[in-house]
């Protein structure tokens, strides 16, 4: 501890570099209204007040921009986040969202996560050198406009059905 009973920023761990602190073009709620998201003062309020507070950052959190890179530095720096709220979750909430990451991605999500970030500002990236010809983006727009977003996996049938309607599209292009 450093004087004034303010802990002294050397005792604190690192973040993760591989997720940097998401930042916002414009003030967020939690960085104009902290208090509003810290939990960790007043132990002596009431249940129902706790409760509102807890709505009030939840509200504040559902409107924010940043909030989806938000959650994900909460759960990548556990010990950074052991007190109040981040993207409208509570700590318990973020353990319990930890451990399901673990489940589904493995003991070394955090890696798992890592490349997944990596490969997608990669391919955003290409995307900007190397854009779509316009054939392509007519074949993509069109795909969009009668399957819908994408399922994660398709059924043969679905794939024979989208095969077929991508060629008639580009034979009509």
């Amino acid at each position: 501890m450093s004087r004034a009973g303010i802990p002294d920023p050397s005792h604190f761990p690192d973040p993760d570099p591989r997720f940097p602190f998401p930042h916002s073009p414009a003030p967020t709620r939690c960085q104009t209204e902290p208090a509003t998201f810290d939990f960790s003062r007043g132990s002596g309020v009431s249940r129902d007040a706790r409760e509102g507070q807890l709505a009030r950052a939840r509200r504040a959190c559902s409107a924010c921009p940043i909030v989806k890179d938000c959650l994900k530095w909460a759960l990548v720096n556990k010990d950074l986040t052991k007190t109040g709220v981040f993207a409208a979750t509570t700590p318990l909430q973020r353990t319990a969202l930890r451990k399901r990451m673990a489940d589904r991605l493995g003991p070394d999500w955090t890696d798992v996560l890592a490349e997944r970030d990596r490969a997608r500002r990669a391919r955003v990236a290409a995307a900007r050198h190397n854009p779509l010809t316009i054939s392509q983006a007519r074949i993509v727009r069109l795909d969009r406009e009668i399957n819908g977003p994408m399922p994660k996996t398709l059924t043969p049938a679905q794939r024979q059905r989208n095969m077929a309607r991508l060629m008639a599209g580009l034979k009509a292009a």
